[in-house]
């Protein structure tokens, strides 16, 4: 046998090193994506409360790897984590991440269903503001909405918000009851109780949302989403006790929906501030707390939400300056930019980069 002499056995090794790593960087670049630590250690600064860090990690990503579509994407949910929280960036900015990464991975859900949600959110934010002519923008969302669907043809969250969209929109706007009725239709097929969410959208001007879910949930068996969206509609006629008896009651069958504690602490605050009531101030706060005991494993960002939120109940509602100024400091301490909105933001914008999105909010409706 032939003796394979020290340098040999070096350059040896090197090819072979080469050569996994190759095999490595092939296997994952052929979907146009990247299993790089690089873009997980951005995610985990960014949970860490350094989100301007993390995007600084990810623009040097990009440079050295210019088709890195995990960078991308995890490069526009960070702008808009740092929109939210007052930065400089705007909308645009982050569909042109989106775009980038679901061009390099079109068959990659999570990718999809950001970049489509970001670019309704284009929309939905030119209509906040009066615009009349949502034209491209809007058949741009469309169309994004529909090729993720031809990734997961049943993904509930897509066929609600895309029945929600043309049923909320006049024609003249661009909606299509036509096109919201195929959607519920879709989702219905997919899963009955899902696709009752959907119909909910398509009632009648004179229709009853509180009066659609008694007679569904008087109809059918005990089920989560039912109880669930009971309990928003009766938040939304402004009757607390009934909606924390009936999102309680869906707390109860599925642990995992412990968010719902952070929509009643909304309401809580909503009607606290419209009546300045320092009871309702504390019931807010309570439901706030409560998603973070039983959240101990919450990431910072969502942490920080809620403690600003305690802050600034306890300063403008219940006149609690101490707990304002402890809650603000732990807000401070856990994420520097967190979500200024009073809306909650997505969980999806916290979870790792490499998982897909489960659910989202509503856009014409508050809870």
């Amino acid at each position: 046998m032939k003796r394979i002499k020290k340098s040999e056995g070096l350059l040896v090794m090197f090819l072979m090193l080469t050569g996994i790593v190759f095999l490595s960087f092939y296997a994952t670049s052929c979907t146009g994506t990247f299993a790089s630590d690089n873009v997980n250690d951005a995610y985990e600064l960014r949970m860490d409360g350094k989100a301007d860090s993390a995007l600084v990690l990810l623009n040097e990503l990009i440079i050295a790897e210019p088709d890195n579509a995990m960078a991308y994407y995890e490069m526009a949910r960070t702008k808009k984590h740092l929109m939210l929280g007052g930065g400089k960036y705007q909308i645009g900015e982050i569909i042109n991440n989106s775009s980038k990464a679901c061009e390099l991975a079109p068959d990659n859900l999570a990718y999809a269903f950001f970049d489509a949600n970001a670019k309704f959110l284009d929309v939905y934010i030119d209509m906040m503001r009066g615009k009349e002519e949502l034209g491209d923008k809007l058949d741009l969302s469309l169309a994004s909405f529909q090729k993720a669907l031809e990734i997961d043809a049943c993904n509930t969250s897509m066929l609600i918000t895309l029945t929600e969209i043309n049923s909320m929109l006049p024609s003249e706007l661009g909606g299509s009851r036509d096109d919201a009725i195929k959607y519920a239709g879709l989702l219905s097929d997919c899963d009955q109780i899902e696709g009752l969410k959907a119909y909910a959208f398509l009632l009648p001007e004179d229709g009853n949302l509180l009066n659609y879910w008694l007679e569904i949930y008087d109809t059918y068996e005990a089920d989560v989403i039912i109880s669930e969206e009971l309990g928003r509609a009766y938040l939304l006629e402004g009757d607390l006790d009934n909606g924390r008896k009936y999102i309680e009651e869906a707390i109860s069958m599925d642990s995992d929906r412990t968010s719902l504690y952070i929509d009643l602490g909304r309401a809580y605050m909503m009607k606290a501030m419209e009546n300045q009531d320092h009871d309702l101030g504390a019931d807010a706060i309570r439901m706030y707390q409560k998603y973070l005991s039983s959240n101990p494993d919450a990431t910072n960002p969502m942490k920080a939400y809620l403690y600003r939120m305690i802050a600034l109940t306890g300063k403008r509602i219940t006149g609690n300056e101490e707990l304002a100024n402890n809650y603000m400091k732990k807000q401070e301490e856990a994420d520097p930019f967190c979500s200024r909105a009073f809306g909650s933001p997505s969980t999806n914008l916290f979870i790792p980069p490499d998982q897909n999105p489960v659910g989202d909010g509503y856009y014409s409706r508050p809870f």
